[in-house]
């Protein structure tokens, strides 16, 4: 149908697939990390342990490069009822209850259909660039698969606004189902009517920051040119699966992401030089365990001006990044100081070279093996710099941040396919 007259919503619920629990089992079971998380090889054992786990959907054939199997995957999985649709458009509260620093917190958010018309569709402001290798691999999975099996995470700045209203809808409605997952509780609500509408509008009133899915949200934007009529708001490939947290959440926590080199365009003693030269070095840990970077790493996040840890096998620097602007990042410092003036890798070799992780052990253990020839540690970004530089539309370097916990895959899944998905 052509509808390109009628003028739709930016954001709006969705019918969503939902796992049948009299099929797979235990849902805990079946739920994935977040498709950012493991390597293909660690997706392919996580979803050998369940024939209906969701990283099925995400694991690439043999050639590395198409998603066949994983499409025929999903084919069954809908012929046979493991998945079935909702019989209503739902917007879908998550409530996710973890411990973090030794304290227990419960983080809200809810997810709904995003509009990705350039003129009149959702405001989704990335605030990391993206590289052209993982786009292309998700775009070929939506090409083969069509469905989303995860979302775009997005953060709305509303001052409680919306967590409030998580809340009060939560402590009223019935929940869909909650489960235990190694000691962290996963709740799911659907909210139906009115109530979901008024939700859509809250959310729509405001602009929505990518936190995690800027590769699924640029893959969807060329699905969605390559295949949705033009000028039609009703095909499901025109619109994104989005799960909303409010930033005033209690429970939303921004951990850095470290930086792997696997490997050196010169000598250490070459590069230790160059850093010297140009930044000051303020401590200097002599053979460093991961117990010592630990510590460093605490350390680093109460410095008030950009500091990042250099992290050789013979020796870590506690390093001052030049600047005179604190307000910026300290992976955009360290991109352009170590990896782009000292190291002087360009952007295609930096693809190549660089691993990322938010854990400072696996820093320490790559480093110590020499699986990675350098390892760069990072303060965290705060939440309001995050927020800021994409109200302004400035790209940070991509995994600058990582919002902890990830959003798990399989909570509800977004049919591409299905032209009922948005009715």
């Amino acid at each position: 149908m052509d509808d390109r007259a009628t003028v739709s919503p930016p954001l709006r619920p969705f019918r969503a697939l939902r796992y049948v629990a009299e099929h797979v089992g235990d849902l805990a079971a079946v739920l994935g990390p977040a498709d950012d998380v493991p390597t293909a090889e660690q997706a392919a054992a996580l979803a050998a342990q369940h024939p209906h786990h969701c990283l099925h959907l995400e694991v690439p054939d043999p050639d590395g490069r198409s998603f066949q199997t994983a499409a025929r995957v999903f084919r069954a999985w809908r012929a046979q009822g493991i998945v079935q649709p909702d019989a209503a458009p739902a917007c879908y509260v998550y409530a996710h209850r973890f411990v973090f620093e030794g304290q227990p917190r419960e983080r809200f958010g809810v997810f709904l259909a995003a509009s990705l018309d350039p003129h009149r569709g959702a405001r989704l402001l990335p605030h990391e660039g993206t590289t052209q290798e993982l786009v292309e691999r998700r775009e070929r999975q939506l090409e083969a698969v069509q469905v989303h099996a995860g979302a775009v995470y997005a953060i709305w700045d509303g001052e409680g606004t919306l967590r409030q209203m998580l809340e009060a809808i939560t402590a009223q409605e019935r929940p869909l189902w909650r489960i235990e997952r190694s000691g962290e509780w996963h709740t799911l609500w659907a909210v139906h009517g009115s109530q979901a509408a008024e939700l859509a509008a809250l959310i729509a009133s405001r602009p929505l920051v990518v936190a995690d899915g800027h590769h699924r949200l640029e893959a969807a934007k060329r699905y969605a040119q390559r295949y949705v009529p033009a000028g039609s708001s009703s095909h499901p490939a025109a619109w994104v699966p989005v799960h909303v947290v409010d930033a005033a959440d209690p429970a939303l926590v921004v951990r850095p992401i470290h930086r792997l080199l696997r490997w050196l365009p010169c000598d250490w003693d070459a590069i230790r030089s160059h850093l010297v030269d140009h930044a000051k070095i303020v401590q200097v840990i002599r053979a460093p365990s991961p117990d010592m970077l630990i510590r460093a790493t605490e350390t680093l996040a109460a410095r008030v001006v950009p500091h990042a840890l250099v992290v050789h096998a013979e020796e870590s620097l506690e390093v001052v990044l030049p600047g005179d602007d604190v307000a910026k990042p300290d992976a955009l410092l360290v991109d352009t100081l170590v990896l782009r003036h000292v190291c002087a890798f360009d952007q295609a070799e930096l693809e190549q070279v660089v691993e990322y992780t938010p854990d400072v052990v696996e820093a320490a253990l790559a480093v110590r093996s020499g699986r990675a020839a350098l390892a760069i540690l990072l303060r965290p970004t705060p939440l309001k710099t995050v927020l800021a530089w994409a109200e302004r539309g400035q790209l940070l370097p991509p995994k600058t941040t990582y919002f902890f916990p990830k959003l798990p895959q399989g909570l509800v899944f977004f049919d591409l396919a299905d032209s009922l998905t948005l009715s």
